[in-house]
């Protein structure tokens, strides 16, 4: 009794100091939520899964309220996929402007560069760098070898001088040891100057859309692992397109972009077009979260303007709902055992078991109050262990009447 009487005494001044256990918990795409799966979710998750992994070149839409936890299911998927996708978060705020650019960014983060060599290997080794020139050294004939590149891709891509750049930095990479260093800092998204690109004897670096584009189509397009797009927050493409019916202009911008558009929404409509043009990218499954079906059906009548046939590409919705009672019990738990095991409690069955120092009651009260949204349900955590943090006393025999969340 007088071990358990210490767990709780010492639990409890850890709350006094200001130590909440919920306190900054919401997950990000940068920042890695490691809780897992509430039960309910599971098969959820499942679904999800097996559909990405049997399909390929697919849009599957995700609609769920705010704060329903749409990116805790990035990381839940993630971790489910890692030895068969790499899972890569996009936020569209976080790369609005030069948008193949971060977006080849982020990927080459997610693969990193040991695969990122290994496929540029590969890569030479089909172009024919395996077959050297005759004489003294046998080295491999780059000029070859890009000449088989050409042969091989020039017909998926129209931008012909991006494409050259991009098969003289693969090249290079593999084949040029005296270029190899600049060739790979282009790979890794690194910016050259005008002395560094002409050594590479390349027009430019990946900061130019198409070159961009095209270097990104061939490093997923060859990756050892399927790819996994998740684009956060999706509506937020439709917000800017309608915000110039919602917002009156001091400065009537209509001279120089004309009376239907503003540059915010013409900025919205090139970045669905490069969005879209993703799906030429084989072997990449696109996963998009939106707030509602209104949402989502907006979406796809500004993509049916531009190209009706890519509607076929658009899965059936999944529709994301909130936790379950039990999943509140079960997160709870979840969540505490990591706090406990923090501040150096062992033997933390008994507080578990016993949901100290809430109850059932409170637990139950709290799916009641939030309908199950995981973000309200932390609130309530944060706001009812900010409230302990103050309480004099056990907390043991306090009911959901004694908090105001």
């Amino acid at each position: 009794m007088l071990l358990w009487e210490n767990k709780k005494k010492k639990f409890l001044n850890t709350l006094k100091l200001g130590i909440n256990p919920f306190r900054r918990f919401v997950a990000t795409g940068e920042i890695k939520e490691s809780l897992g799966v509430v039960p309910s979710r599971e098969e959820f998750i499942e679904k999800i899964s097996e559909n990405v992994c049997s399909n390929d070149n697919f849009i599957q839409p995700i609609i769920g309220d705010v704060g329903i936890g749409k990116t805790h299911l990035f990381w839940a998927l993630k971790r489910k996929l890692s030895n068969k996708m790499n899972s890569i978060y996009l936020s569209l705020e976080q790369i609005y402007r030069k948008f193949y650019f971060n977006l080849y960014s982020e990927i080459i983060d997610e693969i990193g560069i040991e695969e990122l060599r290994t496929i540029t290997r590969k890569l030479c080794e089909r172009w024919g760098a395996n077959e050297k020139k005759f004489g003294f050294f046998r080295i491999a004939d780059i000029d070859n070898v890009r000449n088989n590149a050409w042969s091989e891709l020039k017909d998926q891509f129209n931008q012909h001088r991006a494409l050259r750049d991009v098969i003289n930095i693969i090249t290079a990479h593999q084949l040029d040891p005296y270029k190899r260093t600049e060739a790979e800092k282009v790979l890794l998204g690194e910016l050259l100057n005008v002395r560094e690109l002409s050594l590479l004897g390349v027009h430019n670096d990946l900061r130019k859309k198409r070159n961009a584009y095209i270097m990104l189509r061939i490093i997923i397009q060859n990756s050892e692992l399927g790819n996994i797009l998740f684009i956060d927050d999706f509506e937020k493409i439709i917000g800017i397109l309608n915000s110039d019916e919602e917002t009156e202009e001091v400065f009537d911008s209509s001279w120089l972009y004309g009376s239907e558009q503003t540059p915010e929404s013409i900025e919205a409509q090139k970045l669905i077009d490069r969005i879209l043009e993703l799906h030429k990218i084989e072997g990449l499954r696109i996963l998009i979260t939106l707030r509602s079906l209104d949402a989502l059906e907006e979406i796809k009548e500004t993509i049916s303007r531009k190209n009706e046939k890519l509607l076929l590409t658009f899965k059936e919705p999944f529709f994301l709902v909130g936790f379950q009672k039990e999943d509140i019990f079960y997160f709870y738990k979840k969540h505490m055992k990591q706090f406990f095991e923090r501040i150096n409690i062992s033997d933390y069955d008994e507080l578990l078991d016993s949901v100290y120092p809430l109850n059932k009651e409170i637990l139950n009260k709290i799916h009641e109050k939030t309908n199950g949204n995981p973000r309200e349900v932390i609130k309530a955590f944060i706001k009812i262990f900010n409230e302990l943090a103050y309480y004099e006393g056990d907390p043991e025999g306090l009911g959901k009447e004694d908090f105001s969340f």
